[in-house]
């Protein structure tokens, strides 16, 4: 499952994460605020492919190992933005 991989990734470079265990969802906890919330859904006007998507909407980058370090990029800028206001 691409949400693990994922995990995994973000793990590699020190991040705490959980993964849902009913759906393809996966939670960074942040410092001071509520976490950032990452799911990997299908992206219809993509042809129906995976893609890793924020809570709130926003799609991120499709779900496979090419495209995992702009999935960890955007956790990060997400993150520090909530650490910043």
């Amino acid at each position: 499952m691409r949400v693990w991989a994922l995990a995994q990734t973000l793990k590699s470079h020190g991040y705490a994460v959980e993964v849902a265990e009913s759906e393809p969802l996966l939670a960074i906890p942040a410092a001071f605020s509520s976490p950032v919330l990452v799911r990997c859904d299908l992206r219809a006007n993509c042809g129906g492919e995976l893609w890793f998507w924020f809570s709130d909407g926003g799609a991120i980058a499709p779900a496979d190992d090419a495209h995992l370090h702009e999935v960890v990029v955007a956790v990060k800028g997400k993150l520090a933005g909530r650490a910043h206001g």
